[in-house]
């Protein structure tokens, strides 16, 4: 009864003659090769809602906000850096003025240690005037990088010890090298100049820390947050003022691609209403088996991608049977060997129906594959096992349940544990035994409610369905 049920409920067309199994067989190898590798990208065609395109425009917006606010702010870092490692160069500039002459002439330390005392303590009374901050350590360093003399103003032993532990290098090339660090909320400035006489030749090194007055570092820190603030604002108010026109823009955008959405599922259904109509008088049986596949699909956990190709599968698995004659379509007895081959023809042809559009070509794993049977004796590949596509085992179930189920013009309906009895003889041998079990779990309560439900009530439901999985983001 059921390989009787399952040449009853798909077909193909004939081309002129019934083909070899030769050609037939490198034939499908063909088909399938050049539609596989189109599956994967039309198999996630999902279109996003207006609120998920404007969603991603304001969180472009803010991220691009946050980026330019960030280099703004390490820019207002380099400046503020700047002016402080500009002081440390006012002072070793003054310095040298001051002491040029001792160091060229390689004074003892004790000379210099105390040139060194007298100068910082008068630079650090005219910086504190200023409001800028004050030198809490100075160092000076011969040319071979030996220490000659050091100042610590009293209470900053602390920044001494911390310039032995984090002691950096001499700078090669002339130019100053400085580190900031905050500590209790204040800024210091770690910095080493080279000290050069008139002619350029190096007269040692002169190593500080600053601390910024609390007045300059809240102001560092205003000027700061005020060019970030600024830059940040200034973006997320130049797409305020676009975002209503990318989203004007995008919901026309959304329009169209969704008219073109909705005629492909249009087609999608007509196509497998006419050539279901034809077989059995009724677009019912598409419209069950395809809410009966996606439930199951569900109910084994598949991927949305799995599914939106499971319902084009369920759809059109039949559309081959637009070329079968009637005589072999709607015979009411059984086929004979002939005609069971022509009608086995119908994969190959719908094959070729959904390879002639790339948005139904991720149909072809159904199409194709929903004969196959798990022991390796279905058609036409006589695939085995996982070999055969998920979407076409989950399908073969969901098929064969329901023409079993459903009255047809060449049979009249079984009973539910009849039908459940026939797919339990099937297990491991038409169907996966694991999709099965699955199946089995939850097909009382599904047969009711489709039973309930009616024609009218099914294609309601199926078309709640395919809102979900083909239109929302």
């Amino acid at each position: 009864m059921s390989a009787q049920i399952s040449s009853k409920v798909i077909g193909s067309k004939v081309v002129g003659s019934t083909m070899t199994a030769t050609s037939e067989r490198r034939r499908l190898s063909l088909l399938f090769r050049s539609l596989s590798g189109r599956h994967a990208d039309v198999a996630t065609m999902r279109l996003p809602t207006a609120r998920a395109v404007l969603l991603r425009l304001a969180g472009a917006a803010l991220f691009l906000a946050l980026a330019v606010g960030g280099i703004a702010f390490l820019v207002e870092v380099e400046i503020a850096d700047g002016r402080v490692v500009e002081l440390a160069r006012e002072e070793s500039a003054a310095f040298l003025t001051e002491a040029r002459s001792s160091l060229a002439a390689g004074a003892a330390d004790s000379d210099l240690e105390a040139s060194l005392q007298r100068f910082m303590a008068s630079r650090n009374g005219l910086r504190l005037n200023h409001g800028d901050g004050h030198f809490i350590v100075a160092e000076l360093y011969a040319p071979d990088q030996r220490k000659t003399a050091e100042y610590v103003a009293p209470g900053a032993e602390w920044a001494e010890q911390r310039l032995s532990s984090t002691r950096h290098g001499f700078p090669t090339d002339g130019e100053a090298i400085y580190d900031r660090f905050t500590l209790d909320g204040h800024i210091f400035i770690q910095t080493m100049e080279p000290l050069l006489d008139s002619d350029g030749r190096p007269l040692g090194y002169f190593e500080s820390v600053f601390q910024l007055s609390a007045r300059r570092s809240h102001e560092i820190l205003r000027d700061t947050a005020t060019v970030v603030a600024v830059s940040s604002l200034s973006v997320l108010g130049t797409a305020l003022v676009l975002l209503p026109i990318f989203g004007a823009y995008n919901r026309g955008i959304l329009r169209l691609s969704r008219g073109l959405l909705d005629a492909n599922i249009g087609m999608l259904t007509a196509l497998g209403s006419a050539i279901a109509k034809r077989d059995s008088d009724t677009n019912a049986h598409n419209y069950r088996v395809t809410v009966l596949a996606i439930r199951l699909a569900e109910a084994l956990g598949l991927e949305d991608a799995a599914i939106r190709q499971l319902v084009k599968g369920a759809f059109l698995h039949d559309v081959g049977k637009i070329a079968i004659p009637d005589s072999i379509l709607l015979k009411p007895g059984k086929l004979d060997a002939e005609e069971f081959a022509v009608m086995k023809t119908h994969v190959v042809h719908g094959l070729d129906i959904v390879g002639s559009s790339d948005w139904l070509a991720d149909a072809a794993d159904v199409v194709g594959g929903h004969h196959e049977k798990f022991d390796g004796s279905g058609y036409p590949r006589g695939l085995r096992g996982e070999a055969i596509p998920i979407s076409a085992r989950i399908f073969a179930v969901a098929d064969v349940f329901d023409a079993l189920t459903s009255r047809r013009p060449y049979k009249e309906p079984m009973s539910y544990a009849t039908t459940m009895g026939i797919l339990a003889d099937g297990a491991g041998k038409h169907f996966d035994p694991v999709v099965l079990a699955r199946f089995t779990a939850i097909a009382a309560d599904l047969h009711e409610q489709l039973t309930e439900m009616g024609d009218d009530g099914v294609r309601d439901e199926l078309r709640g369905l395919v809102m979900r999985y083909f239109k929302l983001a």
